[in-house]
């Protein structure tokens, strides 16, 4: 069958007016794409789809900052409702009275390993550090200990602690929980106390256990280390392992400072 020349013209005419439309529909949408004022309608938004939501890997988030960030000094009215546990190391904050005898739970005996098992006699009941707490009903606890535990293992070495932590934080859950790092030692006193390496080894490992546990950690150390990374021997009392009276100042001012909000 022929093609005349007239139906060849309606072809290549139908064609053209086919491309042209589909030119102009792509400048008409350009167009609206690079207008600046441009909105984006409530229809055009009715097919959304849910947020994506983030879920830690280890099925936990934690709401706490630490090391605690320096912040506004409370009032020294403030160690009224709190209690410390801890061993000579601390004790010192009682007996240079920067904080009151009253609310120091202390024993050379505490250790990390024995946490729950050690029996205090606290406002003349004898219990564990757990029920003394909870019983004292405080906004807060301090916790400075595991100057004899630094050389060891480490796996472990926090399960008594989290079974107390566990404890307050079903029985209390109002209380803060303060994990204290250990204090450096003077250089002098490293072969009879405790090498500032393994010291620092072990406060990375309460840090890491503050954040699983979502308690506070109070890094005292940093700032009480010498430039060569050691308690300065001004800073010591002859033991190696208790500040002087002005350093336990000092420590008192640190804790007024670092408390989370």
């Amino acid at each position: 069958m022929m093609i005349n020349q007239k139906e060849k013209k309606k072809a290549k005419f139908r064609f053209s007016f086919i491309l042209l439309f589909i030119f102009a529909s792509f400048a008409v949408c350009f167009v609206f794409y690079m207008k600046e004022d441009f909105v984006v309608t409530s229809e055009m938004l009715d097919n959304t789809t849910d947020a994506v939501v983030y879920v830690d890997p280890v099925g936990q988030s934690s709401s706490v900052i630490n090391p605690v960030p320096a912040g506004e000094r409370q009032d020294d009215s403030y160690y009224k409702d709190v209690a410390f546990i801890g061993n000579r190391a601390l004790a010192g904050l009682a007996d240079y009275e920067y904080v009151p005898s009253g609310n120091m739970l202390i024993s050379d005996a505490i250790t990390p390993e024995n946490f729950n098992s050690v029996i205090l006699s606290v406002d003349g009941v004898e219990s564990g550090i757990a029920d003394a707490v909870i019983r004292k009903n405080v906004s807060g606890v301090y916790i400075m200990i595991g100057m004899g535990s630094v050389t060891s293992d480490h796996s472990g070495l926090f399960d008594e602690m989290e079974a107390f932590v566990d404890a307050v934080v079903s029985q209390a859950p109002d209380t803060e929980i303060y994990l204290m790092s250990l204090l450096p030692v003077p250089a002098g006193s490293e072969s009879s106390v405790a090498y500032n390496s393994d010291i620092d080894a072990y406060n990375s490992e309460l840090l890491k256990f503050a954040n699983k546990k979502n308690v506070r950690y109070l890094d005292v150390n940093t700032g009480f280390k010498g430039n060569d990374g050691k308690l300065p021997d001004s800073a010591a009392e002859a033991n190696g392992v208790r500040l002087k009276k002005e350093k336990y100042g000092e420590l008192s001012e640190y804790i007024l400072t670092h408390i989370a909000n």
